[in-house]
């Protein structure tokens, strides 16, 4: 069964709100709202164990690897 995001209640950190993501959408540049769509689904598949930060990172280095050339 697919869960909604709106349904997980975040901590907001040190008391300060955040920017609501109709503003965020609105006010960052094209590029700033993919960096933060990858920032954020890395974010989570790590936190919820689908990978680990090191096996982002071997994938991130085999990329550039293969790019770079």
């Amino acid at each position: 069964m697919a869960t909604s995001a709106h349904q997980f209640e975040h901590p907001v950190s040190q008391g300060k709100d955040l920017i609501s993501f109709d503003d965020a959408m609105e006010k960052l540049s094209r590029e700033e709202r993919f960096r933060a769509t990858v920032y954020s689904m890395n974010t989570l598949l790590v936190q919820k164990g689908v990978y680990s930060s090191e096996e982002f990172e071997f994938q991130f280095r085999q990329f550039a690897q293969k790019n770079l050339r």
